[in-house]
Formats: structure tokens, sequence, C-alpha cells
């Protein structure tokens, strides 16, 4: 199904990256291939043993901790400018059709943002934002904004849904999530979400038809 069907539906859970905002995951992987070199592999199966980034999505690691983590881990005197500059290197824009969708879809539904994130990310989309918009953060398109390293939970957990139905009093079964992640979809459904998945080659603009 290439467009998504909002017949029984009142209320919107939108992912961040790859359904909002654009994403490059492999120019992060590139930039840090760069900079551990001949050690990438060994650096980020380390990291990965250790569920450091799910820990800093969750906000159970500061950014502090997490770049300092990094620079001792890759060595090499690597800066925390690097550091960043790697991380964030994922995040490309956020097309002007995406802003145009979701102030149209606001007006019908009550929508609101659901992301696996971390403050270095949402910090540089609130630049972002402020430097081609002049807003201060994504308030102006949703209802609530519900971010990973705030909440101490992450997709695809059920309890990030249930929190976000609950705070809000939403019916389930009027309630669509859409995500770019088929896995994050798992826990939406045994929260009796209706899901959509935003795959590879699909984008907002066209699936919703706004």
């Amino acid at each position: 199904m290439d467009r998504i069907d909002l017949k029984k539906i009142k209320n919107i859970i939108f992912d961040l990256g790859n359904v909002i905002i654009d994403l490059d995951m492999a120019a992060t992987d590139s930039a840090f291939k760069k900079l551990c070199a001949d050690r990438y592999e060994e650096v980020m199966n380390e990291l990965n043993k250790e569920f450091f980034f799910e820990k800093y999505e969750t906000g159970k690691i500061s950014t502090k901790e997490f770049v300092q983590t990094l620079q001792s881990m890759i060595g090499n005197g690597i800066s925390e400018k690097a550091i960043i500059d790697a991380w964030n290197a994922m995040l490309l824009t956020i097309p002007d059709e995406r802003y145009n969708i979701l102030n149209s879809l606001k007006e019908d539904y009550r929508t609101f943002c659901l992301s696996n994130t971390n403050e270095l990310h949402i910090e540089y989309v609130f630049n972002q934002l402020k430097q081609t918009k002049g807003i201060q953060n994504l308030d102006d398109y949703f209802e609530r904004v519900y971010l990973s390293h705030e909440m101490g939970q992450r997709k695809p957990n059920v309890e990030i849904f249930e929190t976000v139905i609950n705070d809000n009093n939403l019916v389930p079964s009027e309630t669509l999530f859409i995500d770019d992640t088929a896995g994050h979809l798992v826990g939406a459904k045994k929260a009796g979400l209706h899901t959509f998945h935003m795959s590879e080659g699909r984008s907002l603009e066209r699936v919703v038809g706004y």
C-alpha cells in the first residue's frame, strides 16, 4: 500500500527521522570510519556490546559522557567537534512541502511526534528550524512532541506508546503511527495502534496525499 488510508483516523503519531526530517545514516558511518581508521569495527562492536547508543537515546548518559567516551575509544586526539560533526552527519533537512503537510494535517487531526533521538541530534534539528523557519522547536507542528532521551524509554517498547496514548486520552483504534523502522511498529501494534511503515522510497508527501 503506497497511500495511507485515513478513514476512521483521528490522531496521527509521527516518527521524526526519515518521516519528517530526511536522514543519511551512511554519512555518519562514513564519518566515523574516517575517524576510527582501521579500528572502526572494533570500536563499534565494543560500544554496541554495552548498548552505548541506546543509553544515549534514553538519557542514561549525558552528551558530555557520550562525546568523551567516543574520544577515548577512538583515540588519536580526536576533537569534540569532530565527534559531534560525525554524529550529526546523518541529519539532512526537512523539505518545505513536509512543513506544509503537517500544517494541513493538524487542521483535521490531532498530531504528535514520537522519536528515538538524543540531545545532540535534537539540538541540531532545532537550530535548523531557527535558521530556516525562525521557530524554536517543533511545537508549531504538533500538539505534543515526545523524545526518547527525555522520556527515559525508546521505541519499540510498548510502554512508550502507552505513555503517549494515556497522556492525551487517545483511542488506539482511532490512532495511526508512522515510522521508517519496521521493528518499531511492533510495539505500536501491541498498544493497539494502526501503523504505517515509511519504507525506503516512500515520502510523507506521496503517501498522505495532502
